[in-house]
């Protein structure tokens, strides 16, 4: 029975430990996010394509710059303008797909069978 219960213990001790690093990384990676907020300039997108490697999409005023942010810099790749931000989906009105909707649809669809 000891061992059992030794067992139990520390099982319940790891839950406890993981459940407060989840929280504590939720509420600091909030307080990041905070506190680069700026007055002149907003990051209006970015995407990840590579390991380490984003490209970014910042608006200062009325320029729109493209980023290239690896880890030993950041390169500017190109001045947009504001023509040439097209959301995806196309001109056309598509709307983007929405992943979240579209499994739960398919979540659906299998408990239906």
């Amino acid at each position: 029975m000891p061992g059992f219960f030794t067992g139990f213990v520390t099982f319940l001790m790891a839950a406890v430990i993981i459940y407060l690093s989840y929280i504590c990384s939720k509420y600091m990676g909030k307080g990041l996010v905070r506190n680069t907020s700026s007055q002149y300039m907003r990051m209006l997108d970015q995407m990840i394509v590579g390991q380490n490697r984003t490209l970014v999409i910042v608006q200062t005023g009325d320029r729109y710059l493209l980023l290239g942010v690896g880890p030993e810099r950041i390169e500017m790749l190109a001045e947009l303008s504001g023509e040439d931000l097209i959301p995806i989906g196309g001109e056309d009105g598509e709307k983007p797909v929405d992943f979240g909707r579209l499994l739960s649809r398919i979540g659906r669809k299998k408990d239906e069978e």
